[in-house]
């Protein structure tokens, strides 16, 4: 349903209601840190007011430079209930990044753990270390308010393959309705989410978990096993991770551990191949589901875990609210199971990017473009091929990398592959892959895996494989084609 953009919506009532129905239930648990809904309540109500004193202006955009995952979240959570806008601005990008983006959203206050010169010319708060205290004479719920749905909540940034990212607006009202998702699915009660808060991802996700009375889990530098015994001890309900740290997790176990049954594995943020779906169930857990989702539209589609067997590369049927179309590279009407570009459009989807008008073309007449080939046969699920941009073009022929990387993903030896192209002013571009081996194969048997993929693909088969250590990737864990072509 289209929401009313002059409706209004708290926060902060939101809270309140949740902490005092399971005032004692677990909201946020960060490796030996544990705190109810109640606590986080106060301490979100504490640090609006200590925000307030130290000269935080309510409805001004503010960055957050804060590592520490308890207070980024508790600021970040106070500076929602204030009717604030706010951008994180994470230490896994350069000073100048930063900047460039606190001016790009119009910034004009910091919240840091450290006063740094790139911050010249805006208003900085340091944060304490440890808990952030009540002020004295500060009366934090009193600058708490309700915003219109159409309010800007959060500025996101994209991965970006720029030396600066992409930034678009987040409303209060896409906030509330991933939060009302995220109430209404058993899977999210208790979600562990790897990463650190400053991530745009990670950080929504504990934000919404929070909004929806539901216990974000967290813990840092763990292999499958130790995994295994978190999600058992805490009831973990979901375990959310990107398609890499799967990889790494199948790499880490040692004892044949698995996840309790209890615990789904939800994985998004890439393309998932059917080799690695095959693996993960076979070995950690049968309980995998595969999610297709953008920053700029949020949740697209779902693939459950009886699908994987039929639709290898499936994401699943499109989620109810969003329109899903697959056209022509010019937006013509194509034949059905051909592979396309895919169109989104949601309510609640971002209308554009800030201060680019060139990357505005990927918003369209109310759709939005997010340079994804995908495909769809009849009724049957929406069926990704990657992204358009890493198509390869090898004498006119079409070469998508998906192909190569399921190929080789097949191999028992294979952990991981990506295709990238090599430059040719003959032939265009020659495709290549990247290879990680496992402990048991050897680089001696490439010339047998090149000799499988031509029998397999044809002209399409890579003509040389690389054989790395680890696959080079960004800040989202997406694989840096470039950088390997550059081996």
């Amino acid at each position: 349903m289209r929401q009313d953009r002059m409706q209004y919506v708290s926060p902060y009532a939101a809270l309140e209601k949740i902490a005092s129905d399971q005032p004692e239930a677990d909201a946020i648990i960060i490796d030996d840190t544990r705190l109810s809904h109640s606590e986080m309540l106060r301490r979100i109500t504490h640090c609006a007011g200590w925000l307030s004193v130290n000269g935080v202006m309510p409805g001004e955009v503010t960055g957050i430079c804060v590592r520490d995952e308890i207070n980024h979240l508790v600021c970040a959570m106070a500076l929602l209930c204030m009717g604030t806008p706010q951008i994180s601005l994470g230490l896994h990008e350069t000073d100048e990044t930063k900047r460039r983006l606190a001016r790009k959203v119009g910034a004009t206050q910091l919240i840091v753990e450290k006063i740094k010169p790139w911050m010249t010319g805006l208003r900085t708060v340091v944060v304490p270390r440890g808990e952030i205290a009540h002020a004295p004479g500060a009366a934090g719920s009193e600058l708490f308010c309700a915003s219109l749905v159409a309010a800007v909540a959060v500025y996101m940034t994209t991965s970006g393959t720029t030396n600066v990212p992409k930034a678009f607006d987040l409303s209060y009202g896409r906030l509330i309705t991933s939060a009302n998702r995220y109430m209404a699915d058993p899977k999210e009660r208790r979600s562990l989410r790897p990463g650190s808060v400053e991530f745009d991802a990670v950080r929504l996700n504990r934000v919404c978990s929070l909004l929806a009375g539901n216990t974000c889990v967290g813990f840092h530098q763990y292999g499958l096993d130790r995994l295994a015994s978190i999600c058992e001890r805490e009831s973990v309900s979901v375990l959310r991770v990107g398609p890499y740290q799967l990889a790494s997790l199948l790499r880490s176990c040692t004892s044949g551990s698995r996840l309790p049954p209890a615990t789904a594995i939800l994985v998004s943020g890439a393309r998932v191949c059917g080799a690695l779906r095959k693996q993960v169930q076979a070995e950690i857990s049968e309980n995998l589901w595969v999610q297709y989702a953008t920053s700029e539209t949020g949740l697209i589609s779902t693939a459950a875990p009886q699908q994987h067997d039929a639709f290898p590369e499936g994401i699943g049927f499109p989620e109810q609210g969003v329109s899903v179309d697959i056209v022509g590279s010019e937006g013509e009407t194509i034949s059905t199971g051909e592979v396309g570009h895919v169109r989104i459009r949601k309510d609640t989807m971002t209308a554009g990017y800030m201060a680019e008008p060139d990357a505005c073309a990927k918003f369209q007449e109310g759709w939005f473009y997010p340079g994804d080939l995908l495909s769809r046969e009849g009724d049957g699920p929406l069926i990704f091929h990657g992204r358009a941009d890493d198509v390869m073009i090898l004498d006119g022929v079409n070469v998508f990398p998906s192909a190569i990387e399921d190929a080789l993903e097949s191999l028992p030896g294979v952990l991981e592959a990506v295709a990238f192209p090599i430059k040719s002013r003959v032939h265009g571009e020659i495709p290549a892959a990247a290879v990680v081996l496992s402990g048991k194969a050897a680089a001696e048997e490439i010339s047998g895996i090149l000799s499988y993929c031509q029998q397999l693909l044809g002209i399409r088969a890579p003509r040389e494989i690389r054989v790395v250590s680890t696959i080079p990737r960004n800040a989202a864990g997406k694989p840096l084609r470039r950088e390997l072509a550059a081996l």
